[in-house]
């Protein structure tokens, strides 16, 4: 059965390389065939290719680009496409556009982000259509759909993966250190994240001076791109925190720095379900975290992670300390978090729990 999958993101971030995963597992199966409809040139696009999975390169320039329309319903129609799977706003636009004549074929989209749904027409009759099913990646982002108004019997959560063998090449984090020079005495903490408002990293630098009180030899990297990187080192700068918040950019082999972590650091007041948190927790780093949307998910207080409440750098602050001065506490959550990654957030879970819903949706079109 062939399944179209559409991504009309540039850039690789969480959610394509939840795609990436989740097609290579589909390829390996006997029954869903998957076709992947990208951006030229996309980074999503090119690693698909390279791993052999059918790509198919067209420019898709917002959620009313009748060409890609046109496009994705002659697609429906050459490649005998029994699905299409929808993997952010836009493609979920253009999927429902271009299956209006054809309401043979259901839509599945998948909603990473736990930001209110928009209340304009448009927006009230593509979520609200009958043809559209969708996975949430956390019980946060099914909350924002019910309060949308999608029927509850139109939604499944499926939780976002990680590869457990990712990281099986990283050392100990020693590349890392001796890059940006860390002595062996400082203490380094981590946030992974595009630099965008919903991260909070803001919050996470207020929260500096207090714990440079209690551990003046802790180190904050900041590890990712995006449109906020002057304004946030000038909050480091105005902060007097800029000897002691090193900003990355994005880093080709991250799993070097989570082996160098001693503690990672989510600071969030939006998020879907956050992968760079799971990693961090299959590598075996103490976490601390915001209760932002699906975080609560992955982190249960007090037995795999602490959780703050969000938009309170004063809190995060106190938990990081309080982590730092327990080393029974981050050894328990070290342990635990790797477990509970195993048990619930692997891409081979994520792959299942998809085609199920696959398999739910076209056998309903079937009835």
């Amino acid at each position: 059965m062939n399944v179209l999958h559409v991504d009309t993101e540039r850039k690789w971030r969480g959610g394509e390389a939840q795609v990436f995963s989740l097609c290579r597992a589909l390829a390996d199966s006997a029954r869903f065939s998957p076709i992947v409809l990208t951006q030229p040139d996309s980074p999503l696009g090119r690693r698909l290719a390279e791993g052999g999975i059918e790509t198919i390169y067209f420019p898709m320039r917002g959620e009313f680009d009748l060409r890609a329309v046109f496009r994705i319903s002659r697609l429906c129609a050459e490649r005998d496409i029994r699905l299409i799977h929808a993997h952010d706003a836009h493609a979920h636009s253009l999927a429902w556009l271009a299956t209006m004549h054809r309401p043979a074929i259901p839509v599945l989209v998948t909603r990473r982000v736990d930001f209110p749904v928009g209340g304009n027409l448009f927006s009230n009759l593509k979520y609200r259509s009958r043809r559209i099913h969708f996975i949430a990646i956390s019980n946060g982002v099914k909350k924002v759909l019910l309060d949308a108004g999608v029927p509850e019997e139109r939604i499944d959560v499926v939780f976002s993966g990680v590869d457990r063998s990712r990281f099986s090449h990283v050392g100990d984090g020693s590349s890392f250190k001796k890059e940006y020079g860390v002595r062996e005495d400082e203490i380094v903490i981590g946030n992974v994240a595009a630099l965008t408002d919903h991260k909070g990293q803001k919050y996470l630098i207020n929260a500096v001076p207090y714990v440079m009180g209690h551990y003046p030899e802790a180190r904050f990297f900041i590890i990712g791109e995006g449109e906020l990187l002057p304004v946030l080192k000038q909050l480091a700068k105005e902060t007097g925190v800029e000897e002691r918040v090193v900003f990355t950019g994005f880093l080709s082999d991250v799993g070097e720095a989570y082996a160098a972590m001693d503690l990672f650091v989510l600071s969030s007041h939006q998020e879907g379900l956050c992968t760079s948190l799971i990693d961090a927790m299959l590598m075996g780093v103490p976490v601390v975290a915001t209760r932002a949307g699906g975080v609560t998910d992955v982190i249960s207080h007090g037995e795999c992670g602490l959780l703050v409440e969000p938009r309170n750098p004063q809190a995060l602050a106190e938990a990081i300390v309080r982590m730092l001065k327990d080393g029974e506490m981050q050894r328990r959550f070290s342990e635990a978090g790797g477990r509970r990654v195993m048990e619930h957030f692997t891409v081979e879970k994520m792959a299942a729990g998809t085609v199920a819903v696959y398999e739910k949706i076209t056998g309903e079109m079937r009835e």
